[in-house]
C-alpha cells in the first residue's frame, strides 16, 4: 500500500493577499490541489476583513499592494492578539530587495519571489507549518499529552466494562500509523484523537454505559449520539480540532453502513478507518456482557472477513500483518 496515500490530508486554510487577480488565482489553484483551504483578499484592508471571519493557518501576501501594503498588512496584523501566532509569507519581485530587508526588520522569515513557482509554493507553505507544527508540539510537551490521558481517563471510568480500551485502541493506532510513515506531527495528534474518541460518552447516562443487558433502541440510539457530541465538545479547542475526524468517524463502515453520518469508502476520513481497526480489535478481544473474549486469532478473521464491508480493505492486510507481529512477540 502506498503510505502517502494513507497520511490526512492538510485540510488547512491559507489566506492569500494579492493586488493581481491572475496571480491570485494561480496560487489558490496550486494550493488547493495539495488540499488546502484557500480564500482571498485583494489588498490589506480585505485581508484584515477576512481574518475577522476565520482565522487562517498561514498567511501569504504581496508586499507591494493599493490602499493597505503588506508592511502595513503584517503590523496590523501582529497587533492583534489573536493573529500573532499566524505565519506569515512574502510575496515579492526581484527587484525589490528593500521590501525583504523592510520584512526581515519586522520579523518575517518567508519569501517567495515573482513569478512564483507552484512547487517552490507548494514546499515553502508545507514547510512553514511544520515548522509552526513542530513547535506547537514542543509547546504542548508532555504536561499537555498528560492532561488528555486524565480527561480520557475520566471518561473511561464511568464505564466499568470498558477499562483499558483507551490505552490499547491508542497503542494498535500508533502501530498502525507509524507502519504507514506518517509523520511525527500526525501521530502526535492521532494518539490525542485516540485517547479522546469515546470522549462523547460523557452525556451518556451512567445506567445506560453500566447496563449489562443489551441496549432498547432507544437506548442504542443515544449511544450512537457520542461520536457527534465529542466532536461539539472539542471543536473549540484550537489545539485539539486534529482530533475531530478521530472522534466523529471511528464508527463509520466501508459500505456505508455506520454513523454518525454514513459515510463510504474513502470519503471516511483515514483516521476514521484506523481507528475503527483498533476499536472493533480491543472490543472483540476484550469480554463484554454481551459477548466473550474472543482469541486474537478468531478477531483477525473477523476483521478479514469484514474486508471492504466494515473495514478499509487496503487498511485490513496492514492491521493484520502488525497484530499478527506483536502477537508473535508477545507469546515468545
Amino acid at each position: 500500500m502506498n503510505a502517502t496515500s494513507s497520511v490526512p490530508t492538510p485540510d488547512r486554510l491559507i489566506l492569500v493577499v494579492e493586488d493581481s487577480a491572475q496571480i491570485r488565482n494561480v496560487i489558490s489553484k496550486a494550493l488547493e490541489m495539495e488540499g488546502y483551504i484557500t480564500r482571498q483578499g485583494k489588498n490589506g484592508l480585505e485581508g484584515l476583513e477576512l481574518l475577522k471571519e476565520a482565522t487562517p493557518d498561514l498567511i501569504l501576501s504581496d508586499v507591494n499592494m493599493p490602499h493597505m501594503d503588506g508592511i502595513e498588512f503584517f503590523k496590523a496584523v501582529r497587533q492583534n492578539s489573536q493573529w500573532t501566532a499566524i505565519p506569515f509569507v512574502f510575496l515579492t519581485s526581484h527587484s525589490t530587495s528593500e521590501d525583504i530587508q523592510r520584512g526581515r526588520e519586522l520579523g518575517v522569515e518567508d519569501y517567495l519571489t515573482k513569478p512564483i513557482d507552484p512547487d517552490d509554493l507548494v514546499r515553502i507553505i508545507n514547510a512553514r507549518l511544520y515548522r509552526t507544527a513542530a513547535v506547537e508540539v514542543a509547546q504542548v510537551g508532555q504536561a499537555y499529552l498528560d492532561t488528555v490521558k486524565v480527561l480520557a481517563n475520566a471518561i473511561e471510568s464511568r464505564d466499568k466494562y470498558t477499562r483499558g480500551h483507551v490505552e490499547r485502541v491508542t497503542t494498535y493506532s500508533l502501530w498502525m500509523a507509524k507502519a504507514l510513515k506518517w509523520p511525527a506531527q500526525h501521530i502526535r495528534t492521532l494518539e490525542f484523537g485516540a485517547r479522546l474518541h469515546d470522549i462523547g460518552k460523557i452525556v451518556i447516562p451512567g445506567q445506560v454505559l453500566n447496563k449489562p443487558e443489551p441496549f432498547t433502541d432507544e437506548e442504542w440510539n443515544l449511544m450512537k449520539k457520542h461520536t457527534i457530541a465529542g466532536a461539539k465538545m472539542l471543536q473549540e479547542i484550537p489545539h485539539l480540532r486534529g482530533t475531530l475526524p478521530y472522534i466523529l468517524y471511528h464508527h463509520e463502515k466501508w459500505d456505508g453502513s455506520g454513523y454518525p453520518k454514513g459515510l463510504k469508502a474513502k470519503k471516511i476520513p483515514i483516521q476514521g478507518r484506523i481507528l475503527a481497526l483498533a476499536d472493533v480489535y480491543d472490543a472483540l478481544t476484550t469480554a463484554r456482557p454481551y459477548h466473550r473474549a474472543r482469541t486474537h486469532e478468531e478477531v483477525v478473521k473477523i476483521i478479514a472477513e469484514e474486508s471492504g464491508k466494515h473495514f478499509d480493505p487496503q487498511l485490513v492486510p496492514v492491521f493484520i500483518k502488525i497484530m499478527n507481529a506483536k502477537r508473535a512477540q508477545a507469546t515468545k
